[in-house]
């Protein structure tokens, strides 16, 4: 009987080792956090312009995967097609003589960074300013550059779309804001050889700063094309 129990216990201790041994992972696997580490550190670094503090932190790996151990540092680079955006998916390579295998990790990315944030509802084509906003510290995702930090952003420019209170303004939320409107009486300044004429005109269309619009001299009835300088002149080159 205790040969028997003893046989048992021996059994029982080397299953134990067995499945230890499964589990543990074998030393010529790579190291799947350095691989997400790795990742990371390439997002981070492929940041030009770091406005605010960055979050990154890449998704967790599969602990089934087992790589062989790279005999080179692994590489990390973006796919081609790929931007660094709220998710972005790098690739980590290994390009040794004996070993080569391509992974492909999602990283999250996030920017602690002063935005600009709607204090009230706007309507469509309202054009905005500063006290539209207020400057909030906030946690976005992505990079600082896909939204609107700076009030002098605003400069010229109206909504898109119906806004409302509490929204984060992204550039693709606003547009040009018109600042001559058709039928509005303008001032037409005409340069050529560094001699400049002004003429009183009408302006045919709506314009946003920089726009071609067409106006018609008062005087003359004679129409030409211009570019919206202000909300009251029109440049015209002779």
């Amino acid at each position: 009987m205790k040969i028997a129990n003893l046989i048992l216990c021996v059994l029982i201790a080397s299953v134990s080792l067995i499945a230890n041994a499964q589990l543990a992972p074998p030393s010529d696997y790579q190291s799947l956090p350095e691989l997400q580490a790795l990742a990371e550190r390439y997002v981070h670094d492929s940041v030009s312009s770091k406005t605010g503090e960055l979050q990154v932190k890449a998704e967790a790996l599969d602990p089934r995967l087992h790589l062989a151990r790279c005999g080179d540092k692994p590489e990390a680079f973006l796919p081609s097609g790929a931007n660094l955006a709220s998710r972005t998916t790098v690739g980590v390579r290994c390009n040794s003589q004996s070993i080569q295998w391509t992974l492909y990790i999602g990283v999250n990315l996030e920017t602690q960074t002063p935005v600009l944030v709607l204090n009230r509802a706007v309507a469509r084509d309202t054009q905005l300013s500063s006290s539209d906003v207020t400057v909030d510290v906030r946690r976005v995702p992505g990079l600082s550059s896909g939204y609107l930090t700076d009030v002098a952003q605003l400069k010229d420019c109206s909504a898109r779309q119906n806004l409302s209170a509490g929204m984060v303004l992204t550039p693709t939320m606003l547009q040009p804001a018109v600042l001559i409107h058709r039928g509005q009486q303008v001032t037409v300044l005409a340069s050529a050889s560094g001699i400049s004429v002004r003429a009183e005109a009408i302006a045919l269309t709506d314009g946003a700063i920089k726009s071609r619009i067409r106006v018609r001299n008062v005087s003359t009835a004679k129409e030409v094309e211009g570019v919206v300088d202000s909300s009251s002149v029109v440049r015209v080159e002779l």
